[in-house]
C-alpha cells in the first residue's frame, strides 16, 4: 500500500485548495513563453483536477514540479500531489527527498514519499527500480483517487529511448519510444515534457534558484542509457532528429492500431471475470502481424503484464491458433490457451498468478495486476478461490474457477464477486487490466 502523505501546516488536507505559498517561486522563474508551452502540451493530454508528479529532485522533474504548479495555480479547481521514491540505495537519498518535500510544501501542495518494500535485485538494477517506482506511484494513485500521473521524460530521454531499442533490435512499437500517454493498469501516466529539452528544464530550475539533486547513476556507464549518452555526443547524433523520427514511427504505429482495433472486435471476447475468448475463424486470412499485435493486446488485458511477450513467441502462437491444423493448446506471457470447436478460451495461468492481497477495512489495492480492490468495512484478503467449491457457487470449468479472485476473512471463504456469490459488500472490485483496444 502507498506511504501516506507526509504532511504539515503548510499543506491543505484533500477537501480545500492550497493557500499560496508565501515563499513561492518567483513569477519571474517561469517565462511566459515556456509556461505557455508546458499548459499546452498538459492541457492536449486532458489530465483533469487532480493529477500527482513524479519528483525525484532531478533537474527534469524539479522543472515539472514548477511548470505545474504554474498551470494549478491557473484554474481554482487544479490539485497537484507531489510523489518521491525513495530506493534508500545512496545515503544522499533522504536529504534529497527533504528536499523535494520542502519545495512542495513552500508551493502549497501535497507530498508524499514512497519506499519499497521489498530489496531489488542486483542484476537489472536499473529496469527493477524503474518498475517498482511505477507500481508504488501508480498504487498511491489509486488509493488517493487521483487518475493521472506525470512525469519529467523529455526529449532527450525521447532520443536516448530511441537508441536503446534500436540496439536492442526493437520493432515499430519499440522504436516508437514513449508516447505521450501511456497508462499503468488504470491510471493514465503522462509526459508533457516530451517537447523540452534537457538544457531547458536545467536553465528552469537554477533561474528559481534551486538546486536540483544529481544521481551518481546518471553518469555510470555501467548503466545503458549512460552509455548512449555518450555515444550520442561522441557520434554528434541530433536528439532532435531522433525524437523526430520516433513521433513518425508513432504516427505509423497507430495507423496499424486501428485495423487491429478492428480485429479485435471481430475475433475477440473478454469478460468482467477477465476471461478471453478467440473466434478462430476471424484470424484466419488475415496477416500475421496483425494477430500477432491483436494477441499481445489479448494477453497483456488477460495476464495483467506490463510488456507483451516477444514477437518471435507470439508468432509462433498466431501460427498455431489461425493454422490449418488443430490447435493443441499453449501458455504465453501469463496465460493459457485452452483449445475448443472453433473457438479458444484465454485464462489466467494459475501459476503465475501474483501474491494474496490483504487489505484493512476501506482499503484499497490490486490483485495479480488485473483487479482493483476496495474492502468494505472489515479486513479481508483477496486470493485466487483455487480448489473452494462451497455450496451454491455457480457451475463452471476448474480451470477458470481457480484463478478466479475470491474474498476472505480470517481464512474463511466469504465472496466470490465476480460470481455474484456470498458477501457482495465485502469487498468491490473492478478488472483494471490493460484495455484490449487502442487508446
Amino acid at each position: 500500500m502507498p506511504t501516506p502523505a507526509r504532511r504539515s501546516r503548510a499543506v491543505p488536507t484533500a477537501s480545500a485548495r492550497p493557500p499560496a505559498a508565501p515563499d513561492r517561486v518567483p513569477p519571474e522563474a517561469l517565462p511566459p513563453e515556456v509556461a505557455a508551452r508546458f499548459a499546452a502540451a498538459l492541457d492536449a493530454l486532458a489530465p483533469g483536477g487532480r493529477l500527482a508528479l513524479a519528483v525525484s529532485g532531478g533537474a527534469d522533474s524539479l522543472a515539472l514540479l514548477l511548470l505545474a504548479d504554474g498551470w494549478t495555480r491557473a484554474a481554482p479547481d487544479r490539485r497537484l500531489y507531489v510523489l518521491t521514491v525513495d530506493h534508500g540505495l545512496r545515503p544522499e537519498s533522504a536529504r534529497e527527498t527533504g528536499a523535494v518535500a520542502a519545495q512542495a510544501t513552500a508551493l502549497g501542495h501535497d507530498h508524499a514519499v514512497l519506499r519499497p518494500n521489498r530489496p531489488l535485485p542486483r542484476r537489472g538494477l536499473e529496469a527493477a527500480a524503474r518498475a517498482c517506482r511505477y507500481e508504488l506511484m501508480a498504487a498511491w494513485c489509486r488509493a488517493a483517487a487521483v487518475p493521472a500521473l506525470a512525469t519529467g521524460h523529455t526529449l532527450d530521454d525521447q532520443a536516448e529511448t530511441l537508441l536503446m531499442r534500436l540496439e536492442r533490435g526493437s520493432g515499430l512499437d519499440g522504436l516508437s519510444a514513449m508516447a505521450p500517454e501511456t497508462r499503468l493498469g488504470d491510471i493514465r501516466l503522462l509526459r508533457p515534457l516530451l517537447g523540452f529539452r534537457r538544457a531547458e528544464t536545467a536553465a528552469l530550475v537554477a533561474r528559481a534558484g534551486l538546486h536540483a539533486a544529481d544521481d551518481p547513476m546518471n553518469h555510470d556507464p555501467a548503466f545503458e542509457r549512460v552509455r548512449i549518452r555518450r555515444a550520442m555526443t561522441t557520434l554528434g547524433l541530433d536528439a532532435e532528429g531522433l525524437a523526430a523520427t520516433a513521433d513518425r514511427l508513432r504516427r505509423d504505429r497507430a495507423a496499424i492500431e486501428t485495423l487491429v482495433d478492428d480485429l479485435v472486435r471481430r475475433a475477440f471476447t473478454l469478460s468482467p471475470a477477465g476471461v478471453g475468448g478467440i473466434e478462430v475463424a476471424a484470424l484466419r486470412g488475415t496477416p500475421a502481424p496483425l494477430v500477432e499485435r491483436a494477441l499481445a493486446r489479448l494477453i497483456r488485458a488477460v495476464g495483467g503484464g506490463a510488456y507483451p511477450p516477444r514477437r518471435d513467441r507470439l508468432d509462433r502462437l498466431a501460427a498455431l491458433i489461425a493454422g490449418d491444423g488443430d490447435f493443441p493448446g499453449a501458455t504465453l506471457g501469463g496465460c493459457r490457451f485452452l483449445p475448443g470447436r472453433g473457438h479458444v478460451r484465454v485464462l489466467r495461468e494459475a501459476r503465475r498468478l501474483g501474491p494474496d492481497l490483504e487489505l484493512g477495512a476501506g482499503a484499497a489495492g490490486v490483485w495479480d495486476g488485473r483487479f482493483a480492490v476496495v474492502a468494505g468495512a472489515q479486513p479481508v484478503t483477496i486470493a485466487a478461490l483455487g480448489a473452494h467449491r462451497p455450496q451454491g457457487l455457480p457451475a463452471l470449468p476448474a480451470a477458470e474457477r481457480q484463478v478466479l479472485p475470491a474474498v476472505f476473512s480470517q481464512g474463511r471463504l466469504i465472496a466470490v464477486p465476480t460470481l455474484e456469490f456470498g458477501t457482495p459488500q465485502a469487498a468491490r472490485l473492478r478488472y483494471c487490466a490493460p484495455s484490449m483496444f487502442s487508446a
